[in-house]
């Protein structure tokens, strides 16, 4: 559905809903059949905030890979040993500190073998009030295995040892190599690192329960019990999770009282709602361009405040299997660089995200300080008509007479571009395409379909994909180990088939590298390689919109994809004045 465009309209259509809102969900009308009373203090605002779907669960880790969890209402439930806050730094949380390397807290062995040490701060305790204690970290380690549905085939549990208590608060991890992240556990693949699970709860049905019964626990969800600032304390399965602040809150207790996370599919209903005042914050529920009509409509009213972060990157990805590649053009690097050549970032940017997303040109976050020398690296690709004839020419392709590119055996070459629902991206590059004699074929492809991973691997042509955009997911994406195939049942990250033994070897390189400086120059290295053989293009980063009325305040203005929990991160500062 088209953004709505006038005042007047948005104005109607807030009056519509603040009408017919439900008094239950909303957080300023009165209750429907309350007798009339004084507004209470406004400490004791419970504020409404619209997510999209209802969660399968809000455990930090939770045995249940099928299902979807996001981040930014977890973070509100759970506690870690790390966070990271709005600048991308990491801050020790249910940690005294953070291990440092060559100290006793981080020791590295003459056989590569590392120990970490950690002290928990004191007094730490659940939602429930029993003591949280290092044990707890130790039981995570021992239970939530791949075996059991629990998503921790990746890093950093994957090159953990071992996890021991060694006493109530203290805490050793045991490597089995060098990792570089070993410092910051939310620093490797996984969303929250090594999150605590309570033993008291959960270590009897993982002893005497099935597997599938054990999975099945409601404790994942409406009977979740954490460490965060907040805990459930009613889940209205179909409409709201309502919780309450949590007063022993490791980093003090949260200054809003309640909050209210409704389940609310719809964008429109969402969009309209937040113009109502009916909901207070709006997280990843609405669409980028309503994210743009609330900005405009809010800059004078100074009503809100419309924002975006952001978890993933969007690319253009080749295929380049024998096997699948249809034209078998798109494996000659030449004629992948035309197609490149032929994006107009600018536009695209300009078209689908309003020119409020900087346009990428490799996989690497160009915020960095060190992205200078990053960039230095880099082969570019800027929108040149020109340069894409050249290339295809170079390739053995001409323009014939209807404008269109063909080669002497094949006749005209038409690339297919593949994209999922509502990936914006799609009609612009294929216009583009086509205006400078790249015939392109598009096809949507069906949501049920970009979940098979059979299918997401065997595309023909190109493919606007959506990756996570740590710089670690990324690299494994072009490993050779990754490709998925038949013989691995079409696991892995690496769905173009591309295969470079130097770059195998750099990232494997960079995944054992300790020092950070010598990171840098490596990361340049990979960016260099990437950029030059061009498995896929990147274009930007991959904006999750989300919203919030002017009374709410402390809100993170941050855009930072590594953020824990993103705007939620420090939601135990919100305010509502």
């Amino acid at each position: 559905m088209k953004p709505l465009q006038t005042t007047a309209f948005l104005t109607t259509i807030a009056l519509l809903i603040s009408a017919c809102a439900p008094a239950g969900p909303t957080s300023r009308p009165v209750d429907q059949g309350q007798p009339s009373q004084p507004a209470p203090p406004r400490q004791q605002h419970t504020l409404t905030i619209a997510i999209e779907q209802e969660p399968a669960y809000v455990a930090g880790l939770a045995p249940t890979v099928s299902a979807a969890a996001t981040d930014f209402y977890q973070r509100p439930f759970n506690a870690f040993l790390d966070i990271y806050d709005d600048q991308n730094r990491p801050l020790p949380y249910l940690a005294d500190a953070l291990p440092q390397l060559n100290t006793e807290s981080w020791q590295v062995f003459p056989d590569g073998r590392m120990e970490t040490r950690y002290r928990l701060k004191p007094n730490l305790v659940w939602h429930d009030g029993k003591p949280l204690m290092a044990e707890d970290f130790a039981f995570t380690f021992r239970v939530a295995t791949p075996a059991y549905g629990f998503s921790t085939a990746v890093a950093p549990h994957t090159v953990m040892d071992d996890v021991v208590a060694t006493d109530d608060r203290s805490l050793m991890i045991r490597w089995k190599g060098l990792y570089p992240d070993a410092g910051a556990l939310q620093g490797g693949s996984t969303r929250f690192g090594l999150v605590p699970m309570p033993r008291h709860i959960l270590e009897k049905p993982f002893l005497e329960d099935t597997k599938e019964a054990f999975q099945d626990n409601p404790y994942w969800s409406r009977e979740f019990i954490g460490a965060g600032p907040f805990k459930v304390e009613r889940w209205e399965l179909g409409s709201y999770i309502e919780a309450m602040a949590f007063d022993q809150h490791v980093l003090g207790r949260p200054k809003i009282d309640r909050i209210r996370f409704m389940f609310m599919p719809d964008h429109n209903t969402v969009f309209a709602n937040l113009l109502a005042g009916s909901v207070d914050v709006a997280l990843n529920s609405f669409g980028f361009q309503q994210l743009l009509e609330l900005k405009r409509e809010w800059a004078s009213s100074n009503a809100g405040t419309a924002g975006f972060s952001a978890v993933s990157i969007s690319t253009v990805t080749s295929q380049i299997r024998p096997d699948y590649a249809n034209p078998r053009a798109l494996r000659d690097v030449r004629v992948r660089r035309a197609l490149a050549h032929g994006i107009d970032k600018q536009t695209l940017g300009e078209t689908i995200w309003g020119g409020e997303i900087q346009m990428m040109d490799s996989i690497f976050d160009p915020t960095t300080e060190y992205f200078s020398v990053i960039e230095r690296s880099i082969v570019k690709y800027p929108y040149d008509p020109r340069m894409t004839e050249r290339l295809m020419n170079e390739a053995g392709y001409t323009k014939g007479g209807d404008g269109f590119f063909a080669g002497l055996t094949e006749g005209k070459l038409t690339v297919p571009l593949w994209a999922g629902p509502g990936r914006g991206e799609q009609p612009v590059i294929a216009a583009g395409w086509r205006a400078i004699g790249l015939d392109t074929s598009e096809y949507v492809v069906p949501r049920a379909q970009t979940l098979d991973p059979e299918g997401r691997s065997t595309f023909p042509g190109e493919y606007v994909s959506v990756f996570g955009a740590h710089e670690t997911q990324q690299m494994a994406t072009f490993l050779s180990s990754q490709v998925a195939s038949a013989e691995t049942r079409w696991r892995g990250e690496n769905r173009t088939g591309w295969v470079n033994p130097e770059y195998d070897r750099l990232v494997e390189a960079f995944n054992v590298t300790l020092d950070p400086n010598t990171r840098v120059p490596q990361r340049a290295e990979i960016a260099r390689i990437l950029t030059e053989e061009l498995p896929n293009t990147p274009l930007s980063y991959n904006p999750n919109a989300h919203a919030y009325l002017a009374p709410v305040k402390g809100v993170s203005k941050t855009t930072k994809f590594f953020t824990t929990g993103r705007p939620t991160w420090n939601i135990y500062n919100w305010e509502y004045q």
